[in-house]
């Protein structure tokens, strides 16, 4: 991949980030989907997203790396929460997240390996 279109999702990663750090300390957020299947939805959703454009910004570090640290990250984001949404930590929202981090991690690694073909 090209080094400018590695930077745009490298941004694109510190920008759902900074965004999902956001999320956790306000306590509204918790409110935009609520508790029933499109909470999980969403948490699945933007933790595949924000998978997805850290191992394509990141390319040469190992795929497991960027799940591994995906993964620490959703459950820091649900301790957060603690504080931020005034409740108990959520280990449901916290394992979607980290099947959210595999399935981002999984289809970028796919993206990679059918562009290295294509370039042969």
């Amino acid at each position: 991949m090209s080094r400018p279109g590695e930077r745009a999702y490298l941004a694109a990663g510190i920008a759902m980030t900074l965004a999902l750090l956001w999320v956790s300390v306000v306590p509204a957020a918790a409110k935009v989907f609520g508790y029933g299947g499109l909470h999980y939805v969403s948490h699945f959703v933007a933790f595949a997203v924000l998978a997805f454009a850290w191992r394509r910004g990141l390319s040469k570090a190992p795929a497991w790396a960027m799940l591994a640290a995906v993964i620490a990250f959703g459950f820091a984001q649900e301790a957060i929460e603690i504080a931020g949404h005034a409740h108990g930590f959520e280990l449901a929202d916290a394992l979607v997240d980290a099947a959210g981090a595999l399935a981002g991690v999984a289809l970028a690694s796919v993206v990679r390996a059918r562009r290295a073909g294509e370039a042969k």
